[in-house]
């Protein structure tokens, strides 16, 4: 299961395979639902970086995590996460999840 199926899952789905993850310890998976949940579909604000215009808000619609770690990781320690936001006039902008945080909802 990848993240981009996770994001077209709903809320009921979701907590049905939150609890199937945590009844056999896998902490990976947990950790990637989480990110959904807190990121997909909600709108962000770049206030870091340098390749984004800081100030910059959209909807994430794409999420992808990365390995930096040559041995493999799978605890999740090396991994980045990315976000990808399209604004209001549908430019696409990609970048990492620490450089975004989420508006208020109007």
């Amino acid at each position: 299961m990848t993240l981009k199926d996770l994001c077209h899952m709903t809320e009921d789905e979701l907590d049905e395979l939150e609890r199937q993850m945590a009844s056999i310890g896998n902490l990976k998976a947990l950790g990637a639902i989480s990110l959904v949940r807190e990121w997909y579909g909600k709108t962000v604000l770049v206030f870091k970086g340098r390749k984004v215009p800081i100030g910059t808000t959209g909807v994430v619609f794409w999420i992808g995590q990365y390995d930096n770690s040559k041995y493999g990781d799978p605890w999740g320690i090396y991994t980045t996460t990315k976000l990808g936001i399209r604004d209001h006039l549908g430019n696409v902008f990609f970048t990492s999840d620490t450089n975004c945080e989420l508006c208020e909802e109007a």
